[in-house]
């Protein structure tokens, strides 16, 4: 019945109002839900608009649901007198529903009586003071975090079921808890578990909960801290999103900015700083790094000296500046801005010093103000004063402590720099000793264990300790799978291990030089190419496996698939749970088998020495050589060939003229006339590799017909199958060369074939037409003719040749597969490298995650598939080693763009050759030799064709 003057639909839409006002506060805790003026006033008209209540059970039941939770919404507010107004309203709306012998509601739908929550929610509230109390002593003492893990499971499990948002509270204190057990052990369980949680905080704090910008923020830092140990470039995104959230709600709730001046969300803005640095750093964005400056400087100015935030802030403000000043010419223009950034920082660390609340942040300082002395332009006076700060903080740690790792290693790096000033060794056995003991802790950050390595060994060889070095280097070799753990994506895998650029070849050296060349070559094996390692590993025969438990080879080929799905999402927790399990299920089978899946023995590389010589030729600063891996009839072995005109530098400055004089080849605007002098620089370039590489390997080789050659760090760009002196013969015209990116690579694509297709099973495409690349007139015209010598092969052309139809054909017929159309090589990523199909590009990664066990030959008629990477040489992330993943035997690439016409031509003749099929590099050596001999003079007509595998 109506309230005259009221509409009849009045009553329906106050219920439905007061419901979702009611299942807001339920879920989110925001107490203004139920208590603003607003919902006052809307249940003031339902109670009007009920002339008969005891005729409309469900009005009155949501009436005295929502009287109880406005009692408990004051409860929350500590308003006592309040809570009973609210709670006399709710007894006598019982007392009515009772009088009008309704039944009980079911207890999953009215929940416990008032009385009885309210002693449950203060017990709970009670019990999240205690676990809060417990965390901020954690932050002091790290061995109490596991004490704070078990007082916030109390809190959590004494939130009534009824009110699930106050879970929460205790779930974002928990996430703290677990990451302080993550940086006190450094156990990445307790990370993965911490992220976990405070999702699930996330998803209980929703709009207008009190916690909500706290789990954003907290969320926000664990996301960083994960991307610090293990490289997810998600992981970091995601970290941006919710501190940027956090610090954005903060400075709403503080009202205008003038306002938000006093409020207390400073450290907010500190982990926003944080994030977009870490950002900046991994992706170059210039404005990520002023606004990480913006938000350490706003985290500064408003928050409160005393404090024991204050001196994270000013820490975080120094570390930013000093990242600025590292690129001073972007960030700092003028002499006098680098004056005013200095002075800023050394009073940033001054301040953080002055205002440490604990031996962790002062240590922090201490260790900031000794980094800044120990600048690039520091005299050997400040570098003794950055020691001598740096031996305090030292001091004040405990054993174990997680920052003595960083603070030793820093220490080392300023006693090495101080003996260079010096011009002496006088630091150096010092600083052996704290780079032994940093890179030896087990819990210490894998970034610090490796980096402290690595100097570790360069200590030891400037005091002529190369078995010392060794050592040093054997275990920085050890760590580096850590930095391409399996649920990264290549990409991020790529970033970590950019910075490891000669470890590979610096602790061969070093072996080599402790005189033990079947180390240094292990060494080699197992630092270069370590994703394509895991490759090779996963692509490995599960059989014996299989035969000693299927159980366990289910697991692992379930796990497999798994990875093997792409990139992973924004939030992609599941990965790191997987990939926990998979260490996990490795352990367990090498239990059983415990060479599975590790790098191949010395003999098994020593092995693939028995078909003809393979010659790997390490680069390096402490000494160059080739190892040579010889048949048994010529003495067999493993015999070490000193280079000692080959260094680093001289590698790296013509790798650097070989891409010069290419592309300005390449560039239309390249005048004709200049033509002939870009020629004679790539002569030069071969006669080079005659002279330093090829001419004394081949001496020591005698008499052979055949070569692999495994070049690393700058050679592995360089055409060393094309070297020639000037005028003479070269290599073209005593050995058909054959190469491979790492030995182990090289047996993988030599190993027995279980299934074999018939040789017609062959996929034939074209693409002539990509947006942005020019039209390649001959490619259709050369894909025709390759179908012509398999009839009942597949042909694609144009539109047909899409991403789809090309793996989807690779599968049905892998044993030949010839593409002609645009390669694409990004020097930077090598794992974005792709080639152009019609509907988009089929990346090295796309290709490497086929298996194609009864592949033969592939032949990329394409602008530099063999290319690999400027940053990661060693890695030989490029389309011809992603096919050769996929089982290819054989793979005919390119090291830079060919003309399409010039590609036709080679293309003909390697086809035309009588042995093609059962031994592609003779047939692509004839056809080197013959373009060669067509065009002496022109070497990128006829140098840049290579064949990998065999």
């Amino acid at each position: 019945m109506a309230i005259p003057g009221e509409p009849a639909h009045l009553r329906d839409t106050l219920v439905g109002a007061l419901h979702a006002r009611l299942r807001r506060f339920m879920m989110s805790q925001d107490v203004t839900a139920v208590l603003d003026a607003v919902v006052t006033r809307q249940a003031a008209q339902l109670h009007r608009a009920l002339p008969r209540p005891d005729r409309d059970p469900e009005a009155v039941r949501l009436l005295h649901g929502l009287y109880r939770a406005r009692a408990l919404a004051c409860l929350l507010q500590d308003d006592e007198a309040a809570a009973e107004r609210e709670q006399s309203v709710v007894d006598a709306l019982a007392r009515f529903m009772e009088r009008a012998g309704w039944p009980d509601e079911p207890a999953g739908e009215e929940g416990p009586d008032a009385e009885r929550l309210t002693v449950a929610v203060r017990r709970a509230e009670t019990l999240t003071e205690d676990a809060a109390r417990a965390v901020a002593a954690a932050v002091d003492d790290g061995g109490a975090a596991a004490r704070a893990c078990a007082v916030c499971e109390e809190a959590l499990d004494a939130v009534p079921e009824a009110l699930p948002h106050l879970r929460a509270g205790p779930l974002q204190l928990w996430g703290v808890a677990l990451r302080l057990r993550f940086e006190r052990t450094g156990d990445p369980a307790h990370l993965h578990t911490c992220v976990s949680k405070l999702r699930e905080a996330l998803a209980l704090a929703g709009p207008g909960h009190p916690y909500r910008t706290a789990v954003h923020s907290t969320l926000g830092v664990a996301l960083r801290v994960r991307y610090e140990y293990a490289g997810e470039l998600s992981d970091l995104e995601a970290a941006v999103r919710h501190c940027r959230s956090a610090a954005e709600a903060g400075d709403a709730d503080a009202g205008t900015e003038a306002e938000a001046g006093t409020g207390t969300n400073a450290g907010h803005h500190h982990n926003l700083g944080l994030a977009l640095r870490l950002r900046y750093q991994r992706l170059g964005e210039s404005d990520d790094l002023t606004h990480a400056l913006r938000g350490h400087r706003t985290a500064v100015a408003r928050g409160d000296a005393g404090t024991a935030g204050f001196a994270v802030f000013q820490l975080g403000l120094g570390n930013a500046l000093g990242q600025a000043l590292a690129e001073a010419g972007t960030f700092l223009p003028s002499p006098a801005d680098v004056a005013r950034a200095r002075a800023e920082r050394m009073a940033a660390f001054a301040a953080a010093a002055d205002h440490a609340g604990t031996p962790e942040t002062a240590a922090l300082a201490q260790a900031g103000r000794a980094g800044a002395l120990a600048s690039a332009n520091a005299t050997p006076a400040e570098y003794v004063t950055a020691a001598r700060e740096l031996r305090r903080t030292l001091a004040a740690l405990p054993e174990g402590h997680p920052l003595l790792a960083k603070c030793r290693f820093q220490l080392g790096r300023v006693l090495m720099e101080l003996s260079v000033r010096e011009r002496g060794h006088r630091h150096m056995p010092e600083a052996l000793v704290l780079h032994r003991a940093a890179s030896g802790q087990s819990t210490a950050d894998t970034w610090v264990r490796l980096a402290a390595a690595m100097f570790r060994g360069t200590a030891a060889m400037a005091l002529e300790s190369p078995h010392e070095a060794a050592d040093a280097y054997a275990l920085a070799v050890e760590l580096l799978p850590r930095l391409a753990r399996p649920q990264l994506a290549l990409s991020d895998a790529e970033f970590s291990l950019a910075s490891t650029t000669s470890l590979a070849s610096d602790a061969a050296a070093c072996a080599w030089r402790a005189g033990d060349p079947g180390r240094a070559l292990r060494l080699l094996e197992m630092g270069r190419g370590v994703l394509l390692a895991q490759g090779v590993h996963n692509r490995g025969d599960l059989a014996e496996l299989r035969s000693l438990d299927a159980a366990l080879a289910d697991r692992l080929t379930a796990l497999q698939a798994f990875f093997d799905r792409g990139e992973p999402g924004a939030e992609g927790d599941l990965r790191h749970v997987r990939a926990r399990e998979w260490e996990e299920l490795l352990a367990e089978i090498r239990v059983l088998l415990p060479d599975f899946w590790r790098p191949p023995p010395l003999d098994a590389l020593l092995e693939q020495g028995s078909r003809g010589p393979v010659v790997v030729v390490n680069v390096s600063r402490y000494g160059s050589a080739a190892f040579l891996l010889t048949p048994a009839r010529t003495g067999g072995g493993l015999r070490v060939l000193p280079l000692p005109l080959l260094t680093p530098d001289a590698a790296s400055s013509y790798s650097a003229a070989l891409r010069s004089a290419l592309s300005l080849l390449a560039d239309p605007g390249t005048d004709l006339l200049a033509h002939p002098v870009q020629q004679t620089r790539i002569r030069d370039v071969l006669a080079w590799l005659w002279d330093v590489v090829v001419s004394p390997v081949l001496d020591a080789l005698g008499p052979a017909e055949r070569v692999w050659w495994v070049p690393t760090g700058p050679l592995a760009v360089l055409p060393l199958h094309a070297a020639q002196p000037p005028g003479r013969p070269g290599v073209l015209d005593a050995v058909i060369s054959s190469y491979a990116p790492t030995v182990a690579v090289l047996a993988h694509a030599r190993r027995p074939r279980r299934h074999a297709p018939p040789p017609s099973s062959a996929l034939i495409a074209a693409v002539p037409a990509a947006p942005g690349y020019r039209y390649l007139h001959r490619a259709d015209e050369e894909a025709r003719y390759v179908a012509r010598l398999f009839p009942e092969g597949r042909l694609l052309l144009g539109r047909a040749a899409h991403r789809d139809a090309l793996e989807e054909g690779l599968r049905t017929h892998p044993a030949t597969f010839h593409f002609s159309g645009h390669g694409v090589a990004d020097p930077l990523a090598p794992s974005a490298g792709r080639l152009l199909a019609a509907d988009g590009p089929l990346t090295v990664a796309d290709v490497a995650a086929l298996d194609l066990p009864g592949a033969h030959l592939a032949y990329l008629s394409a602008c530099a598939t063999a290319h690999a990477g400027l940053h990661l040489p060693d890695e030989a992330l490029h389309l011809t080693s992603a096919v050769q993943m996929a089982g290819y035997r054989h793979v005919v690439g390119t090291l830079w763009p060919v003309d399409d016409t010039e590609s036709l031509m080679r293309v003909r003749a390697f086809y035309g050759h009588p042995l093609w099929s059962t031994d592609p590099a003779l047939a692509l050596h004839d056809t080197v030799v013959t373009a060669r001999d067509t065009h002496p003079l022109a070497p990128s007509h006829w140098a840049g064709h290579v064949h990998s595998g065999g």
